[in-house]
């Protein structure tokens, strides 16, 4: 790996950690559910981008089929939130 991809995608995990941090602020304040369930799904993705940049800096691709079981999990979580935010109910 080049030392200029090693430090931008070292700058971009930093982005993400404090992307993260912001993101965990919101899901424990967040006044509404709406807001939790949102900041729930932005932290998932924030988590896949994270395991995404490793897996290039590690020269490996172990983890990419965690990245798809994460991002299935993640829509289905957020789907099923704003179904029950909606209806009351999930099915």
């Amino acid at each position: 790996m080049s030392d200029f991809l090693y430090n931008v995608s070292t700058l971009c995990l930093l982005v993400l950690f404090f992307s993260a941090l912001l993101v965990l602020y919101r899901l424990a304040i967040g006044p509404r559910a709406g807001d939790r369930a949102v900041a729930f799904d932005v932290l998932a993705t924030i988590l896949i981008g994270v395991i995404c940049i490793l897996t290039i800096m590690w020269n490996s691709s172990l983890f990419f089929d965690a990245v798809w079981i994460l991002t299935l999990v993640g829509f289905l979580g957020t789907a099923a939130m704003a179904r029950y935010l909606e209806r009351g109910r999930v099915f």
